[in-house]
Order: C-alpha cells, then sequence, then structure tokens
C-alpha cells in the first residue's frame, strides 16, 4: 500500500529548521570566546547542523503545504533530530558518553532537567550556557520558535503548532498564527529581562542570572550548581519562585493584562484557571509549611522551603532549595502528587496541565449532579466558555493514556533495574513521574541533590525516551507508532 504520509515536505520543513537552529550555537561560542575556552567543539557542532539541515533541504527541495498528518511527522522527528546535533557539545568536550549526552541533551530541550552531570561546578561555563540555553529554546517549543521567525514555516504553522502542543485550542491573541506565536514571545522575552535584572539587583553574578533566568521561565530546573538553589541567598530563592510562578502562568494573560493598562491585575483573577493554579499552590505550600515545622522551626525558613519546592515541582522546574530526600513520607508523597499536575495551558510547564485537572473535577461533579437530576443538561464551562464534549473526551482520553504510560513506564524501569541490582520503589516510581512530567529530580538516587549517572544505560534510554514523549503530550508520538498514519 503507497504511503499516505509526504515525508519529502515533512524533511524539508525539518531541513529548514536545522538550519536555524545551527545559529543557536553562536551564543556558546561567544560564550567560550569571552572566558577563553575551547571554540571548536561549537563550531563543528555548528557545521554540522548547518550541513545536515543544508543538504536535507536541497535533496527534499519543494513547495508544497504541510497539512495536519505531516506535522506529526515534522514535530516528532524533528525535537529527536535537535535533541540529537544538541548533544555533540557534549560529547566533543569529553564531558559524557552518547548515551549520557543524548539524555542530558533531551532533558534540556524537553526542560525536564534530570542530569548526569555529577560536578557540575567543574564545567566550562560555556557548556552550562549550553544547557541553560537548550531549555530556554525548548521551554517556547523548537517548532513554536521557528515559525516566528522563519516565513518558510508560516505555512501550515497552525498545525505544526497543534501538533507540538496539542490539548485544549491555542488561544488567538492576533489574526495569524505567526503573529500570535511573536507576541507571546516578546511576552518571553520580556520577562527575561525583567527576571535577570531583578537577579542582578540580589546580588547574582551576570553569567549566572542569564543562566537560571533561562531556566527558570521555560521551567527547566538546569542550574550552574551541584546543589541547585541552595547556595543562593534567601531573597534570591523567593525571587525565583516568584519567576517560576510566572513561567507556570499561560502567558496570554502577560498580554491581555498588558494591553488591559489599568485592568491589569483583573485579567487574572477573572481567569479560572489562574485562581485554580494559584489555589492549587497556596493549598499544596500550607500543607507542605506544616509537615516541615519540626525540621525547620524557623517560621521563614520552613515557608520558604515549602513554597519554593511546591512551586518548583508543580510548574516542573525542578530547582531544589534544600535536599528534600531527607524529608517525611507526608511530604514526599505532596511532591509525588504535584508532579502530575503541572502548570497552566500556555505556560512552559510540562506533566498534564492544571486545566486538564480542573476539568476533569468539573466532570467528575456533573456525573455527580446528574445523578440527582438524571434528565438535566449540564454544560461544563471554562469561565465564560461553554466546553465541547469531544474536547471534555479528549480531555479524560489523554488522563487515562498518562497514567497507562507512567505505570507501564514504571514497571519496565523496576524491570531494568532489578536486573542490575535493584532499587526502592519510590525512586523508580518518582523518576518515571519526573521523567514523563518532565519535571527533573526524583527521591532517593536521582533526588535533588544527587543525579542520573548511576542508572543503567537501558534505563536513561527509557527515561530519555519519556521525556519526549511527555513534553510532545503523547499523542503525536502514538500517531507516528500507528499503520494508519503511514498506509491510511
Amino acid at each position: 500500500m503507497k504511503l499516505v504520509v509526504d515525508v519529502r515536505s515533512s524533511v524539508h520543513v525539518i531541513a529548514i529548521l536545522l538550519q536555524w537552529f545551527a545559529l543557536a550555537f553562536l551564543l556558546p561560542v561567544a560564550v567560550a570566546f569571552f572566558y577563553g575556552e575551547i571554540l571548536w567543539p561549537w563550531l563543528l557542532s555548528l557545521g554540522v547542523a548547518l550541513l545536515l539541515g543544508t543538504g536535507l533541504r536541497v535533496l527534499t527541495r519543494t513547495s508544497r503545504e504541510i497539512r495536519a498528518r505531516e506535522a506529526f511527522l515534522v514535530v516528532g522527528l524533528g525535537w529527536l533530530l535537535v535533541a540529537l546535533v544538541g548533544c555533540l557539545p557534549y560529547i566533543w568536550l569529553g564531558v559524557l558518553s552518547p548515551i549520557d549526552a543524548l539524555f542530558e541533551s533531551m532533558s534540556g530541550f524537553t526542560t525536564t532537567g534530570a542530569t548526569v552531570i555529577a560536578h557540575i561546578e567543574s564545567q566550562s561555563r560555556s557548556l552550562l550556557f549550553w544547557r541553560a540555553l537548550s531549555q530556554w529554546l525548548g521551554g517556547m517549543g523548537i517548532i513554536v520558535l521557528a515559525i516566528a521567525v522563519l516565513p518558510r514555516l508560516a505555512v501550515g504553522g497552525r498545525q505544526l503548532v497543534e501538533a507540538e502542543v496539542p490539548g485544549l485550542e491555542m488561544e488567538r491573541l492576533a489574526p495569524h498564527i505567526r503573529d500570535t506565536i511573536r507576541t507571546i514571545g516578546k511576552v518571553y522575552l520580556s520577562l527575561s529581562l525583567a527576571e535577570v535584572l531583578v537577579l542582578l539587583v540580589t546580588g547574582v553574578s551576570l553569567y549566572e542570572a542569564v543562566a537560571h533566568t533561562f531556566t527558570t521561565l521555560a521551567t527547566g530546573g538546569f542550574g550552574t550548581r551541584s546543589r541547585s538553589i541552595e547556595p543562593f541567598s534567601p531573597l534570591t530563592q523567593w525571587v525565583i519562585t516568584f519567576f517560576m510562578v510566572v513561567g507556570g502562568t499561560n502567558f496570554a494573560l502577560f498580554y491581555r493584562g498588558y494591553r488591559a493598562k489599568l485592568g491589569f491585575g483583573s485579567i487574572f483573577v477573572r481567569d479560572e484557571e489562574f485562581r485554580f493554579y494559584m489555589a492549587t499552590l497556596l493549598l499544596a505550600s500550607l500543607l507542605l509549611f506544616v509537615s516541615l515545622l519540626r525540621l525547620y522551626p524557623g517560621v521563614e525558613e520552613a515557608l520558604r522551603y515549602s513554597t519554593f519546592q511546591v512551586v518548583s515541582i508543580m510548574t516542573t522546574t525542578g530547582y531544589a532549595s534544600t535536599d528534600f530526600n531527607e524529608w517525611g513520607s507526608t511530604a514526599k508523597l505532596i511532591l509525588l502528587a504535584l508532579m502530575f499536575l503541572g502548570g497552566s495551558a500556555g505556560s512552559t510547564a510540562g506533566s498534564i496541565k492544571l486545566v486538564r485537572t480542573l476539568l476533569i473535577f468539573k466532570l467528575i461533579w456533573r456525573e455527580i449532579r446528574q445523578l440527582l437530576h438524571p434528565q438535566a443538561v449540564i454544560p461544563i464551562r471554562l469561565g465564560s466558555r461553554v466546553i465541547s464534549e469531544e474536547a471534555l473526551k479528549g480531555v479524560m482520553i489523554f488522563a487515562i493514556v498518562y497514567v497507562t504510560i507512567f505505570a507501564l513506564g514504571s514497571i519496565l524501569l523496576m524491570l531494568d533495574l532489578e536486573r542490575v541490582g535493584g532499587v526502592q520503589v519510590p525512586d523508580a516510581v518518582s523518576a518515571v513521574a519526573s521523567a514523563l512530567g518532565n519535571v527533573g529530580p526524583g527521591f532517593g538516587i536521582v533526588g535533588p541533590m544527587a543525579n542520573y549517572a548511576t542508572l543503567p544505560e537501558t534505563s536513561k534510554l527509557l527515561l530519555t525516551a519519556l521525556m519526549w514523549i511527555g513534553r510532545l503530550e503523547i499523542f503525536p508520538v502514538i500517531v507516528l507508532l500507528t499503520r494508519s498514519y503511514w498506509r491510511g
């Protein structure tokens, strides 16, 4: 049977993406030059990306538009190739093996923040900058950023965006998808600049301010220190907490708030998802605060640790202000539950996303009401908007598939780890939840002050795949694995 997917057009778009991506290596080149570090790994990586992109573009020259079917292939294969090219500096600098480099690169671009590098401070500044930059690029979305700057990708742009960021319909801030993306990009840049300036005021160096801004707003979690955010001052930790909340908020709200001027605050207050987001953060922080009072008698210290860690885990940033491995079972259970929530739709956060959780709660409440009033027609609303039954079905299916993949991933990881000596169940379960939700740290051997270096290579490959699946929100990957996608 003939292929129904236009592979040629798909690869042509990926080639354009790789050509654009090659320019990203210019920034670590500049950092390496400024600090007197070796340049050739960065220049060689740039050359490989440019040569590969140019070669594929010449071989697949076409003017055909991208359809929804091709968009899945562009997004799925595009993210894999970006992670593969992005791992080259780790290998050429002699820092990591190929599999470890792929793990680190995928963790960066998917904004997971799980690392296999044991001694962060011993690495070159250009490499640490590249780790941070990869998360900043991945936070907005590789394809989304490319559409914003490349005219060729504007054709079929909505299909690409919907394949990269599936779920509820993307909010339009402008008549054309490219203008909407550019608007959100301006918000992303403005917030990034704001965080850099505020961190500088708290006494953080320019280099670390930029690096942590990249990984905070992207809700990524890669840092410049082995002990994450712990070495920084309490004031800096509070600032980072605030910007993690920002990173987990729908960026469209900031734009609409800016347009409203005097009504900036009311835009957020009227948004039902944002209210649910803040209420969940506050409730979880309070529960964790009560749990930590016996460990940290100082109220400010307990409040700072609890708030920071709740925000970090729920927004899937993955920073740590202390080693929460030392906390009790109740605190760990709260953090594990938060790994499945994520931030708002339209944010850089991963996991299930709060809007889906909110709609699931509304569905449950509707079922309870209909037990009492069987003939009643009860629409489900999100704010003033009625959510279609088709969209609600999609939310439920996503949640079921997400939990199923989490369960299967946990079983596979446990089987693999038992082969080399075994590991405690909470450690394996948290590692899978963290990878699939793009969170970063887990418990035990993959805890916040540890790393994933001790895991066998097969386990690292499994977790790498889960990061990729989680970042693309599962269904684009599942579609690519079905026979009907290729054969019709």
